[in-house]
This record gives C-alpha cells, sequence and structure tokens, in this order.
C-alpha cells in the first residue's frame, strides 16, 4: 500500500471516528431533552443513533464520561457559533451581543438548551460529573468578566462594578430565562425578554 494510501485510509477512519461520535452525541442531546438523564442509558444513544448498543461505551467509556463529553460539546458549539457573529471588541457591546446571541440561540435550538439545563440540574447531586460542570460555568462567567473589565477600561461602565458577581448574575439571569420559557414557552415571548435584558443591562452598568 502507498503512503498515500495509508494517509487516504488513515483520514478515512478519523472522519468515521468524527461522524459517529457526532451522531452518538446528537442523539444523546435529544435523549436526555426528552427523558431527563435517568432514564437515559448508554445502549439508547446507539440505538437511537444508528450504531450497536455499545458503541457508546467504546466511545466515552462511561456514563459520566458521556455526559462531560456532552456538556463540552453543548458548550463549546456555542462559543464556535459566537465567534462567528459577534464582531465587536471586548466591551459593553460584545456582553450585549453574547446576551443576544445566548437568548437567540436557545429559541432556534431548544432541544440544546433543555439539554444543557438537564445536564446542570444533574450535577448538582452527581459527583462524578459536578467539577467538569462547574468548570464549564467558569469559562462561561469568565467570558463575561473579560467584557466587564474592558467595558469599564473603555469608560462604558462604572468603576465600581464587581465584574465576577456581575458577571454569575448575568449567567444566572440568562439560565433562568431559558428554563422559565422551557417550563412555558407559550406564555414566555423571549425575545422580548432579551430586549429587555440588554436594555436593564445597559442602565445598570453605565458609567
Amino acid at each position: 500500500m502507498s503512503v498515500a494510501a495509508v494517509k487516504t485510509e488513515r483520514r478515512s477512519q478519523a472522519e468515521r471516528r468524527e461522524e459517529a461520535e457526532t451522531r452518538l452525541l446528537q442523539a444523546a442531546i435529544a435523549l436526555v431533552a426528552e427523558r431527563g438523564l435517568e432514564r437515559v442509558t448508554l445502549a439508547d444513544v446507539g440505538e437511537a443513533a444508528g450504531y450497536s448498543r455499545g458503541l457508546p461505551a467504546h466511545y466515552f467509556g462511561s456514563k459520566a464520561g458521556l455526559i462531560v463529553t456532552l456538556a463540552q460539546r453543548l458548550v463549546g458549539g456555542f462559543g464556535q457559533a459566537l465567534e462567528r457573529v459577534e464582531r465587536h471588541p471586548p466591551g459593553l457591546e460584545r456582553l450585549t451581543g453574547i446576551v443576544r446571541f445566548y437568548l437567540d440561540s436557545a429559541r432556534k435550538d431548544p432541544v440544546g438548551a433543555k439539554a444543557l439545563l438537564v445536564l446542570l440540574g444533574d450535577g448538582l447531586n452527581n459527583d462524578l460529573v459536578r467539577e467538569p460542570l462547574a468548570a464549564l460555568n467558569a469559562r462561561s462567567v469568565k467570558a463575561f468578566e473579560t467584557n466587564l473589565a474592558a467595558a469599564i477600561e473603555k469608560g462604558e461602565a462604572r468603576a465600581d462594578i464587581d465584574v465576577r458577581a456581575q458577571a454569575i448574575l448575568i449567567l444566572a439571569t440568562l439560565r433562568g430565562a431559558v428554563s422559565q420559557w422551557q417550563l412555558a414557552p407559550g406564555r414566555i415571548d423571549l425575545a422580548r425578554v432579551r430586549d429587555e435584558m440588554v436594555a436593564s443591562l445597559k442602565r445598570s452598568l453605565a458609567a
């Protein structure tokens, strides 16, 4: 076999593995959103993705491994999508852009948003995934901290703001709004909540 053929075969194997993992994670997201974490097994995920019942264990090792990978994929996918659309430099406009994008993303992908909320809720009582999920939370908070600090430096926001406390509040408000909307989507206009939250942040943070 030529070197080129070997490289092609290896690349194909890598592509097949990436495709299988993506399909497994997509199936897991849908199942977790539909049933909750407790009632989803690795075998369920394999079947739903169109593979064998044992393949998820081969890829993720355990249900805890799947949960952590799933959370990383959901948050990582959000971050990558945000980078493609949010072009403002660090500061107040980028911060409010993240807020808009967060709530708009939940409306566009309610299944993914619901799955993330389920995972975060499970982390309260599941020692196997609590730390990885806490680390993912910390990354989200850090992004808000960075933009708040930049807004203060530019004179766009008050200098007396506790950037860490404010960042935690912003993330908590976003997740709380999405959670309420998931429970009663017909009674909550998430677009109006988005606009009001952005306006409220601009008023409260203004220098």
